[in-house]
């Protein structure tokens, strides 16, 4: 499996809706598409840009190893959906496929799963705004050697989940990729835990974003406006 999470600039909503509906309407031409590439899954979210003005679409594609070869045929690609495609992913937030077909670079820099993130059930994305790089990679140290204490935490919470690191025009954003079979006892469990892990986490979590998990256990709002599954 690899993993591939880019948040994507635009600034006109029903542009996007209007995209989402076409790839519907398509569904069979989109499933080909997909599946060309072997693509196992692909989901978007629209989010409101956590440092701008504007907004982002977020997606998470599930795509067969090795992936560079994917990504090459996928930039070659000049079948009238794939022109199509990428000509409305152009428009929309001025990223050239032909060009970036991974879109904006992402580093991921967290992933509880060891490489094995679930993303076959429910999950949880969310942008969040990073106000000190050099202290994300202080807390990833952090997890890092306190292992058997954050296996622990994503156990009692029964989620996975997977960070990826953007440099976007207006600062850096964390992505959080959450996969758990019951989001609302995820958000429920974290939000009122004691636990002096947890307690330490939600901390490291405000001093880093701002976002208080106390409140916002999964984070900034966002919202799924299309799933494809192979």
């Amino acid at each position: 499996m690899a993993l591939v999470v880019r948040a994507f600039p635009v600034d006109d909503r029903v542009r996007v809706d209007s995209f989402v509906r076409e790839m519907h309407d398509r569904a069979s031409e989109a499933r080909e598409f997909y599946t060309s590439f072997g693509v196992r899954r692909e989901t978007w979210f629209y989010q409101h840009h956590p440092r701008g003005a504007g907004s982002v679409v977020i997606g998470v594609t599930d795509v067969e190893d090795p992936l560079e070869p994917k990504a090459e045929q996928y930039a070659e690609a000049s079948d009238s959906f794939a022109t199509w495609f990428k000509a409305h992913v152009y428009a929309l937030s001025g990223v050239d496929p032909d060009t970036a077909p991974l879109g904006p670079p992402t580093e991921i820099v967290h992933d509880s799963s060891g490489g094995t993130l679930p993303t076959d059930g429910t999950l949880v994305v969310r942008a969040y705004p990073l106000q000190d790089r050099g202290g994300l990679q202080g807390f990833i140290g952090e997890l890092r050697e306190k292992r058997s204490e954050t296996r622990g935490f994503y156990e009692r919470h029964a989620a996975e989940e997977a960070w990826f690191l953007q440099n976007t025009d207006d600062g850096d954003i964390v992505i959080a990729v959450l996969a758990t079979n019951d989001p609302e006892r995820a958000a429920r469990t974290y939000a009122e835990s004691k636990d002096p892990f947890d307690l330490w986490f939600k901390q490291r979590v405000i001093e880093l974003s701002g976002i208080d998990p106390n409140r916002t256990p999964l984070g900034p709002p966002s919202e799924q406006i299309f799933d494809f599954i192979a």
